[in-house]
């Protein structure tokens, strides 16, 4: 349930997709599985509480604290003063030298010899010391998909046939001249044909499988089959929005505004990001109603705006003339009245102005497939989707040139297909330039 409260908490203004109500259905279901395993614990509980509460009302016996006493009777062991003078008794005792057992050595070196207590550790009861899973299991992965969620998330494929499907575009619009009055009346009217164009939208399949043994299924706890369930599900969500940055960040081609200095103040921010709004507009007729980064230039930004405006104690007002809405604990704000929307997929150093309209993601999510392999005692499982995302206006949407800026934080590209155990840092100097991963593995 806390698995699902933290999926669920990310979903905000819009529907469940196909993936979230599987894992919402396939939890229920658990749910119930579980509650039926726990009713005969519960009796045994119950059964258990109530003979402990009748051992407890049982009169016991009053018993005395032992005392501790002198085998021999005397008041203390015998000193010796070196080891020496122990190995005499011992000789003595065991009449080594001849002659009969020193009965007063004997009993000496017993008393001392009764005094040596063996040490026993966990070490030596390992095989009854219980192995306990405490919590549910650490889940570090963000299956949020923002950029696929501020574009107004992925619409419906409804079936479409066919490896590819089209959008109408209007590529050239008819004309539309001043026609004077005078001499120039009843003189031909402007003309030019429309045409109307296309934007090829190309089908990709995402999915993963893994063969699971019916053993790791049964004997499990928590179950595998349900952590593997979910987990196909987000790394599904997180490999999509992955692809559908990468494609947003390279058709961003319109007119870049000057390139921001080494270490730009807020006014080249303010400036830089103005002016990639005229040019998105020029472009596509259409008012920019975002601005998308990557989590390093929200680090940079976020540090600039807040030394602007009253962040001790956080100003809940939004005083006139702040820059922005800015939070260290969330991804959600703005930024010169323009909705920010942080993806952290991004490759680094990237910062995009434009219109969410014009940029579309398309999927179908098969869900979870499963086979049952009876000779081999496995179970095969899969979950994929399709997925089609393309620009409708590239020049539409700018981004802004950081590559001279010193002062953008390093970012870690993740890859999720290593488990964070391996995970190794390129040093700064092997580094690559903007957008180069740096070789940080598992998520």
């Amino acid at each position: 349930m806390a698995a699902m409260d933290s999926i669920l908490s990310q979903v905000d203004d819009r529907d469940l997709v196909d993936a979230e109500r599987s894992l919402l259905e396939a939890s229920r279901e658990r749910i119930g599985q579980l509650d039926a395993q726990i009713k005969p614990l519960e009796d045994y509980e119950a059964m258990r509480d109530n003979h402990v509460a009748a051992v407890t009302s049982l009169p016991r016996p009053e018993r005395l604290p032992a005392a501790p006493q002198r085998a021999d009777g005397g008041e203390r062991l015998p000193e010796y003063r070196s080891v020496g003078h122990y190995l005499v008794d011992l000789i003595r005792a065991r009449a080594m030298m001849g002659g009969e057992p020193d009965r007063e050595a004997a009993r000496r070196v017993e008393l001392i010899n009764q005094r040596v207590v063996a040490d026993q550790k966990t070490t030596d009861t390992a095989g009854v010391l219980p192995q306990p899973i405490v919590g549910a299991v650490v889940d570090l992965i963000d299956a949020s998909r923002p950029l696929i969620a501020s574009l107004g998330g992925a619409k419906a494929l409804g079936g479409t046939p066919g490896t590819q499907f089209t959008r109408p575009k209007i590529t050239q619009h008819v004309s539309v001249g001043a026609q004077t009055t005078g001499a120039n009346e009843k003189t031909q009217l402007s003309s030019q044909k429309m045409t109307i164009g296309s934007v090829v939208f190309a089908k990709t399949t995402y999915g993963g499988t893994v063969d699971i043994s019916r053993q790791d299924i049964d004997w499990t706890s928590p179950a595998a089959w349900d952590i593997l369930v979910r987990d196909l599900a987000q790394v599904y969500a997180v490999q999509t929005e992955t692809a559908v940055a990468a494609d947003f960040a390279t058709k961003a081609t319109g007119i870049k505004p000057a390139a921001l200095p080494v270490s730009p103040v807020l006014a080249d921010w303010a400036k830089a990001l103005y002016t990639a709004g005229m040019h998105s507009y020029q472009a596509a007729l259409r008012m920019p109603d975002r601005i998308w980064m990557g989590i390093d230039v929200w680090a940079a930004l976020g540090s600039l705006v807040d030394t602007t405006r009253v962040v001790i104690p956080v100003d809940t007002t939004r005083e006139m003339g702040a820059p922005g809405t800015q939070s260290l604990a969330s991804f959600t704000g703005d930024l010169f009245g323009l909705v920010r929307t942080v993806v952290p997929l991004f490759p680094a150093k990237t910062i995009i102005v434009g219109n969410s309209q014009l940029y579309e993601a398309y999927e179908d999510v098969i869900g979870l497939l499963s086979v049952i392999e009876p000779s081999i005692l496995g179970v095969q499982v899969a979950y994929g989707g399709y997925v089609a995302f393309n620009s409708l206006a590239q020049t539409g949407f700018v981004a802004l040139d950081l590559t001279a800026v010193t002062t953008i934080p390093t970012a870690m590209d993740m890859d999720i297909s290593a488990p964070a155990e391996e995970a190794v840092e390129t040093p700064p100097e092997q580094a690559g330039g903007p957008g180069t991963p740096r070789a940080r593995k598992g998520q």
